[in-house]
């Protein structure tokens, strides 16, 4: 299960709210250290850590993206390894003509569930390698060169290096969202202390104060990265119990 969100609203929104509220308070840093004795240059650098960090994690949809161009790449190799091997079927019929039980040692009767999944591609062209070089004689007698007995593994190992891209994606995806979700709860927890000062030091000064309260739950009610297009404009008066 991954990590759950402390705040409100998107990550890239969450952001955006901290940077300003982190401008003010730095601005205003002597005041809170005069305040309490709990606020010193420490406890500020670590607030402005916490947030470099969670401000230099790759978006998710930086990963989409990645993700979407390596999807993009797995169904194209899977539709040229398709047209490799029907090609390949006519020398195939061509040098067994009518023996289906050769035909379907070459994975004839296996073609259709393999052209729709790249892993069973992946397992069709490997078996499709090792029965080819079974019968190369006849192969190349009609018209098989080293070349095309190349091919099979060249289209094997180049949609499995797309699969691999795709699937190495979605591990770093996942990674940089845990990574991000816990820098950005600390950075709440953090900020959460300043806002309980904050709305005692400028109680009279509701303009600044709207930078000291976290923003209410949007009405999607998710608290995820695809609320990024909703603003802050909004922001409620939410106490920081």
């Amino acid at each position: 299960m991954g990590q759950a969100r402390s705040y409100n609203g998107g990550d890239a929104n969450f952001i955006f709210f901290s940077s300003q509220s982190i401008n003010i308070i730095d601005d205003k840093h002597d005041e809170f250290m005069t305040f309490s004795p709990h606020f010193t240059a420490e406890t500020l650098a670590e607030l402005k850590s916490l947030f470099e960090t969670a401000s230099n994690i790759p978006s998710d949809n930086t990963y989409i993206d990645i993700q979407a161009k390596a999807t993009e790449n797995v169904n194209l190799e899977l539709a040229a390894a398709g047209k490799f091997f029907q090609r390949c079927k006519f020398d195939i019929e061509m040098a067994f003509p009518n023996d289906k039980k050769v035909w379907n040692q070459f994975g004839f009767n296996d073609y259709d569930n393999a052209r729709k999944s790249g892993k069973l591609m992946y397992l069709f062209l490997t078996d499709f390698d090792m029965i080819s070089r079974k019968y190369k004689d006849p192969l190349v007698t009609s018209g098989w060169t080293d070349d095309t007995f190349a091919a099979i593994l060249t289209h094997r190992d180049k949609l499995k290096g797309f699969m691999d891209e795709r699937s190495d994606c979605i591990l770093k995806r996942n990674r940089a969202t845990e990574e991000r979700t816990i820098a950005l709860n600390a950075l709440y927890e953090k900020l959460v202390i300043y806002f309980k000062a904050a709305r005692i030091m400028y109680e009279e000064d509701e303009e600044l104060l709207k930078w000291f309260r976290f923003p209410a739950p949007s009405s999607k009610g998710t608290k995820g990265e695809a609320d990024d297009t909703e603003g802050y404009e909004g922001l409620a008066n939410e106490s920081v119990e």
